[in-house]
């Protein structure tokens, strides 16, 4: 067959997503965040160069809104020049971010870059040295609620020595993301390609080797949910074997931690736990790290945390520290999760009031709707004012910290 097809497989680049819901205070993270999507693109640019890839694959969602930025326009037209000037070309199909309908401002595309049509399954011949190499088929997204089963309309020609697939969808309707361009494994076998060259999950997944379908995942990932590695594919076609290596590319990465403070006795020892939090999200890192941090446990310090002030004065200390690491760290939340060193089950059984109120608190959280019910007329003013969803109420977690919060003040009221 000659020398192998390699290109490189990546989607969902949200290109100057905002990064809502994050707590970034110093300009250095805000400057960060801001430009992380971009510094990304500029990775994968520079990785199709480095690796010699045919030719760039992008299924879908290049920009973050339909209305797309004059911004992120340029910035994609210019990436796309240094790999038509590296002569390497640019597949793209439009995805629910960013449906074909959805506003341009009018900045012409290098030659290089081939988008896919909204109306059919379009077909592309690759070739190198005047000789056939692949073709690929893919179809773009004319507005962005896409319902309808595209991969149904994908069929591999008679004499393609490789296909390959692109298309932005839901296999199997993924939990989480918008039953978009809705299929199956099945209807993407039918299909006939050797590769799938799939958008949408942010999450980079091999779905199936038989034929390969493969979500990129987002090269840059964007909230804190998306911690883990993101970048892209480098895949190669060789006699029909393929091999799809993940290579990543964020500029930020996001981990979730969770220190136990069980063993705790000190405010040191929470900033020792917060502390040993950060270095774990380094060393798993090469790149700087935004990091949430669970404190859990019964503990000691439970009281002491909650005195006025005393957890953001650690915070504030822990994330002056991490700035100065290379690459840097920064905390964008801690969340107090410690509950009071009581014996509950001792509680439960006491003939006063702090027994009634383990025994109340037990009938709400037996009663999941009488529970809720208690929580959402209590939140409900608060919520109608934040705009984070993270910041919804759950509904365990309040009911217990609000019997903990209770039974801390009375017991201490017995001790004096």
């Amino acid at each position: 067959m000659g020398r192998p097809v390699r290109f490189i497989h990546a989607a969902d680049l949200h290109l100057d997503a905002p990064f809502g819901g994050v707590d970034a205070q110093d300009a250095r993270v805000r400057d960060a965040l801001a430009s992380s999507t971009y510094r990304a693109l500029e990775s994968l640019v520079a990785l199709c160069i480095e690796r010699g890839a045919d030719f760039l694959v992008i299924s879908g969602d290049v920009y973050n809104q339909a209305e797309r930025r004059v911004r992120s326009q340029i910035a994609f037209a210019k990436a796309a020049s240094t790999l038509e000037h590296a002569g390497i070309r640019v597949f793209v199909v439009h995805g629910n971010h960013d449906p074909s309908s959805g506003w341009s401002a009018g900045i012409a595309m290098p030659g290089n870059v081939t988008v896919f049509a909204d109306d059919r399954v379009e077909r592309f011949a690759v070739e190198r040295d005047g000789e056939p190499l692949c073709a690929l088929y893919g179809r773009s997204y004319r507005r962005s609620a896409e319902t309808t089963n595209l991969a149904k309309g994908f069929k591999r020609e008679i004499g393609d020595t490789v296909a390959i697939g692109v298309l932005h969808t839901n296999v199997g309707g993924r939990p989480g993301y918008d039953d978009y361009a809705p299929c199956t494994l099945e209807d993407l076998r039918s299909g006939g390609m050797d590769y799938w060259a799939l958008g949408h999950i942010h999450k980079p997944e091999i779905l199936s080797e038989a034929p390969f379908a493969v979500y990129a995942g987002c090269p840059q990932g964007l909230d804190p949910t998306q911690s883990g590695p993101r970048g892209c594919f480098e895949v190669t076609i060789d006699d029909g074997v393929v091999a799809a290596e993940f290579l990543p590319l964020a500029a930020i990465g996001w981990h979730q931690a969770e220190a136990d403070l069980t063993a705790a006795t000190r405010l040191d020892d929470v900033r020792d736990a917060i502390a040993a939090a950060m270095d774990a999200a380094l060393a798993a890192s090469s790149v700087p790290v935004i990091v949430r941090i669970d404190l859990t446990g019964r503990s000691e310090v439970h009281a002491s945390l909650q005195a006025p002030g005393a957890l953001a004065a650690l915070v504030d200390d822990a994330r002056e520290e991490a700035l100065g690491f290379e690459p840097w760290a920064w905390i964008d939340r801690v969340r107090d999760r410690t509950r009071p060193a009581i014996d509950i089950d001792a509680l439960r059984s006491a003939e006063d009031f702090t027994g009634d109120v383990v025994r109340l608190a037990d009938e709400l959280l037996a009663d999941t709707d009488q529970g809720a019910a208690f929580v959402d007329e209590i939140a409900s003013a608060l919520l109608d004012r934040v705009a984070d969803p993270s910041l919804a109420p759950d509904v365990v977690d309040v009911l217990t910290r609000a019997r903990d919060l209770a039974l801390d003040r009375l017991l201490e009221g017995d001790a004096r």
